[in-house]
């Protein structure tokens, strides 16, 4: 037996939906009614649940009909474990009453100046009738686990959704959601290669007050939340939708309408709707592999916003659908909130055909390809700026490009590195010519005393240096001249000051969009912060001389210096002071060294975190033994001078200074620990946090899913990988010496947090 309807509500219905309402079972009909009926004021949500078996049920909903209600609910439905087989939805306007007032006050008594108190008659609660559209739902769900899921809690749920879109905050509801919609993402085994097949239909005949799209393909998961979604962003009005389930195939039929009410009239409008759709239908057949389902969501409403409130993107979306791209996208929004952030909020037109070009992310490029494809496009530039804006454009342009080849899995870590470091050598030397036009057109041409050209070169250290750079890492560069003289032009001024001035250029001229991404660092040159920004070749050679300033810990970060700009003959000689400064006979003065690394590790990072980078364990001990190895081998043996960590390490072997297991042990934790970096970077889009985080967090099992790891094993790797390098620097140091403010060990290794010290000064620290 069913309760009665009240007649307006039965109106509404038949009034509103007469033809839809007959192409529904009798039973459908009468949940609907029933819905309407329930709901009183405009704060109210009605659900009705009526199970039909042990795994299927059918759900109905009712609440006032927002921007993105369809999108919130079906949204909610997947997080709690539902999968939608058959639904109709409806816009329906249906009147309401809405509280209102009589009186002024608040105050059921008020006291008199004489101290008496007089009741006053409480104030007054009268309604008035407004017409409020209402969403009706009607599902027909499948519990994914094949229990019934918390229907007070789903019914929390969705009335807090609801609320948050009443007061303006759909936004943050939307978020929520998809926070909670990541957490049930289906497992991605039965996913299979290529694009979904898809007939996608738009019809402006079909109905007299509403255009129809109409989707058959098969059932992809979030394909409803994030379809209404990109609507409800754009102001497409989904007034009315139908579900139909057939085996794998699935028939989805939208009604839409303009935010006015009326029909999609403009055909433009209705073919980039068509497009949305096709694009978020394959996109969503993609996302189980995302490694962070959540965030590809997130990112990819983004996007679809942002192109569907363009009017000239349709063209570059049916290139979008192939699904290459479409793989290529997933991966990136899946992974690296920086990428992403570089593609659509930064310079997306900059950035699209690099995403497109999918034979061009296969294709690796030497320098010489790299400098003659910048060359070309300077030359074609009119004036210092244009030729700046199209120099960090390239820039940009070949970063994503590299990024997204080894994000893809395209290339490996090694591989990376490289290209990555070919990209910065040519951009680095057309950024340093720009910067000597600008000077010699106020300055001249520098010369020596006897005439000549003054010859300069630029040279590399770090990651830079050692062709190993990654996500986010920094240029660590020497700027070198040949010897003091003065420029030619009608005011002649000293080629010193001439190359500082370059320099100053340069750094306007390198555009960094992300903290450490490209970002020049100085502060290895010689006299470090107090020193010159340019030098002269014999300030060099003082500097490093055996009597000169340069201090033990820039021993080892000489090791990895290189020229990657300018005279090679000049470079060559300041390589020749470097030779003598580094690989002198000379030891090493380990325990200063051991000191330094202490303080990094006690003072650098902070407390109860673990960092991959500078923590006692991480990568930087096996880069300091690395190149404690190389200064105390490459006395005599300049095979094993290799700016490379790896290079240096086949070198060291095959010179028989280290055995083969113990080559291979470190190569293995260096290239786990490159990756992990990488990762932290990546997925983070900061360049300095590479704090690892806890091993129950959300953003570890990201990392743990981004490496291709099961996050208990991932844990475990880390551990592992710790303790063999933080042992290598011990032993090579003292076996026994003490090791305060560092993790210590415990059963299977473990990851401890570093404590402070008093030391006053960690400039010099950041430097290493």
């Amino acid at each position: 037996m069913t309760t009665p309807t009240s007649p307006e509500s039965l109106d509404a219905l038949l009034a509103q939906w007469s033809g839809a309402m007959a192409e529904l079972h009798p039973g459908d009909v009468d949940l609907g009614w029933q819905l309407l009926d329930a709901v009183k004021s405009v704060s109210d949500v009605e659900i009705q649940v009526r199970e039909t078996s042990s795994h299927e049920c059918q759900l109905g909903v009712c609440i006032a009909d927002r921007v993105g209600t369809l999108s919130l609910v079906s949204g909610l439905l997947t997080a709690h474990g539902l999968d939608i087989v058959q639904a109709d939805t409806f816009t329906v306007a249906h009147t309401v009453s809405t509280p209102t007032f009589t009186g002024t006050s608040r105050r059921r008594t008020r006291r008199h100046a004489n101290g008496q108190v007089v009741r006053r008659r409480p104030r007054k609660t009268l309604y008035r009738k407004t017409s409020t559209p209402w969403a009706v739902m009607l599902f027909n769900l499948r519990s994914r686990s094949g229990q019934p899921p918390d229907w007070d809690a789903l019914k929390s749920d969705i009335e807090r959704a609801g609320q948050q879109s009443a007061t303006g905050k759909f936004d943050a509801a939307r978020l929520e959601v998809i926070e909670r919609f990541s957490h049930t993402m289906p497992a991605s085994e039965n996913w299979t290669d290529g694009k979904l097949p898809a007939d996608i239909t738009t019809d402006n005949k079909r109905s007299d007050d509403h255009s129809v799209l109409e989707i058959t393909s098969g059932d992809t998961p979030g394909f409803l939340f994030a379809f209404s979604t990109a609507l409800s962003s754009v102001r497409v009005n989904v007034v009315r939708a139908r579900i139909r389930t057939d085996g794998d195939t699935v028939r989805d039929t939208f009604w839409l309408t303009e935010p006015s009410g009326e029909k999609i009239e403009s055909k433009r409008r209705l073919e980039q709707i068509r497009a949305a759709a096709a694009l978020i239908k394959q996109f969503t057949h993609l996302l189980p592999t995302a490694p962070d389902p959540g965030q590809a969501l997130r990112q990819f409403n983004l996007l679809t916003s942002q192109l569907l409130s363009r009017s000239d993107w349709t063209s570059e979306l049916e290139d979008l659908e192939s699904p290459g791209v479409l793989e290529t996208l997933a991966e990136m929004m899946g992974t690296s909130r920086f990428l992403w952030e570089e593609f659509l909020r930064v310079q997306h037109e900059n950035l699209f055909p690099v995403l497109l070009d999918i034979p061009g992310l296969h294709a690796s490029c030497s320098r010489a390809v790299l400098t003659d494809s910048l060359e070309a496009l300077l030359a074609e530039c009119s004036g210092h700026a244009d030729r700046v804006r199209a120099l960090n454009d390239f820039k940009d342009r070949q970063m994503f490009r590299i990024d997204l080849r080894y994000i893809t899995d395209r290339i490996d870590r090694r591989q990376f590195g490289a290209e990555m470091s070919t990209l910065a050598e040519a951009v680095v030397e057309k950024a340093f010519e720009l910067g000597i036009d600008s000077a010699r057109s106020r300055f001249g041409v520098p010369r020596l005393e006897d005439g000549s050209e003054c010859k300069w070169a630029v040279l590399a250290l770090g990651k830079f240096g050692g062709s190993d750079m990654g996500f986010g890492s920094d240029l660590e560069l020497i700027f070198v001249y040949e010897a003091e003289g003065s420029t030619s032009g009608s005011k002649p001024t000293r080629t010193s000051t001439f190359f500082n001035e370059v320099v100053r250029e340069f750094l306007q001229v390198l555009e960094t969009r992300q903290h450490g991404v490209f970002e020049v660092d100085m502060r290895l040159r010689p006299y470090g912060s107090k020193g010159a920004i340019a030098s002269s070749l014999a300030a060099v050679e003082d500097y490093y001389s055996s009597g000169g300033d340069a201090r033990q810990f820039e021993r080892l970060a000489l090791v990895r210096m290189r020229p990657v700009a300018g005279h090679p003959d000049l470079g060559d000689r300041v390589m020749r002071v470097r030779d003598s400064f580094v690989y002198s006979a000379e030891p090493l003065d380990v325990e200063n060294i051991r000191h330094l690394r202490r303080r990094q590790a006690a003072e650098l990072v902070e407390r109860g975190s673990v960092n991959a980078k500078i923590s006692s364990g991480g990568i930087v001990d096996i880069e300091y033994y690395v190149q404690a190895l190389q200064i105390a081998c490459g006395v005599d043996d300049p095979s094993v001078r290799q700016t490379n960590t790896l290079d240096a390490l086949e070198a060291l072997q095959a010179g028989g200074h280290i055995d083969g297991d113990l080559a291979e042990r470190i190569g293995e934790s260096y290239g786990f620990f490159l990756g992990l970096v990488d990762a932290l970077r990546v997925v983070r889009g900061n360049a300095s946090d590479l704090n690892i985080p806890d091993q129950h967090s959300r953003d570890f099992h990201h990392l743990a899913h981004r490496l291709g790891f099961e996050p208990e094993l991932l844990d475990d790797r880390i551990a592992r990988h710790m303790d063999a390098s933080r042992s290598m620097w011990d032993e090579l140091c003292s076996p026994d010496c003490p090791n305060p403010g560092h993790p210590t060990s415990g059963p299977g290794g473990s990851r401890t947090g570093n404590g402070t010290s008093g030391f006053s000064s960690t400039s010099l620290l950041h430097t290493l």
